[in-house]
């Protein structure tokens, strides 16, 4: 376990006043055997150079260039990593984030004592933009265990903290380059139904909120969050086609409905905002809008 190699997937894309501090948080952890393979989705400032420089300091990172065989955009930057990388173990970093030192120290050897733990994780801090630690813990130790049907219903996992076997991805595949948000959220769905998850108690890395934070992409408009959640159970159920028995595919249409129902009561108050989403929906596509008119009622 101690000569296991970890291989670190980092997509960046002009983050060139960030991505030194998440490779310093990789080359200072107390776990040294590792790869680190930084992927570069099409930057136009300096990140060139700067990776340049911090490759001659340590010959464990790579920068590549995404090649053009895969899709533009995070997912196709982490599959070109991870069909690059060597390692026994993949972790991924974002490029504005980073790890405490002892990351890796005390999640490798868990697959050791849990050999059927197909992922660890663990907690995050978030901190401002200069790096400052803020104190703000969002706890993940409720990933722990058979999560699919939790997984399902909210996404209970950062990017940055998990690991994961490479037996999880020859056995799920790569990740959907379909996906622009939530695209973390649709692999650990994957995941979960195969594999129980290892949650340590333990800060593991820091995400840094700054004013071009990915996640401010993300509304909580009710029919953009239907849009996208509806893409998600078609992609799960798409992936899982061969795989579902009759009764996964009921569990993930409870969830659904469970998740709508939770649409309809925090975001939709009165009448005439349920109508006007229903509408929508309808317009976007009759028998989602009649299912969702059907859910409705039912709420």
């Amino acid at each position: 376990m101690d000569s296991a190699l970890v291989s670190i997937i980092i997509p960046t894309f002009n983050r060139a006043s960030y991505i030194g501090d998440a490779l310093n948080s990789i080359m200072v952890q107390s776990y040294t055997h590792w790869e680190c393979i930084v992927v570069d989705d099409g930057s136009r400032d300096n990140t060139a150079d700067i990776m340049h420089a911090i490759c001659k300091k340590d010959a464990r990172i790579s920068y590549y260039k995404r090649s053009k065989d895969y899709p533009k955009g995070v997912n196709g930057a982490r599959n070109f990593g991870i069909d690059k990388s060597k390692g026994d173990y993949i972790a991924f970093c974002d490029d504005d984030d980073f790890w405490l030192p002892e990351k890796l120290e005390k999640q490798i050897p868990i697959f050791k004592s849990h050999p059927e733990v197909g992922l660890v994780t663990g907690n995050i801090e978030f901190v401002n933009a200069d790096g400052v630690r803020t104190g703000r813990v969002i706890t993940q130790t409720g990933n722990h265990g058979y999560v699919f049907e939790d997984l399902l219903f909210k996404n209970r996992l950062s990017m940055i903290t998990p690991v994961i076997r490479r037996s999880v991805i020859d056995k799920v595949g790569l990740f959907n380059t379909n996906f622009t948000l939530s695209e973390d959220w649709e692999y650990w769905r994957r995941v979960a139904y195969y594999y129980p998850f290892y949650a340590l108690p333990d800060v593991l890395a820091c995400v840094r909120k700054h004013d071009a934070n990915t996640s401010l992409i993300v509304t909580n408009a009710p029919f953009e969050q239907y849009v996208l959640y509806r893409k998600l159970t078609i992609a799960l159920l798409a992936w899982g086609e061969d795989r579902f028995t009759k009764a996964d595919k009921q569990l993930i249409a409870k969830v659904e409905t469970k998740r709508y129902q939770q649409l309809l009561r925090n975001h939709c108050p009165g009448v005439r905002n349920k109508l006007g989403l229903i509408f929508k929906i309808f317009r976007k596509n009759w028998r989602e809008g009649i299912a969702f008119g059907l859910v409705s009622l039912k709420f």
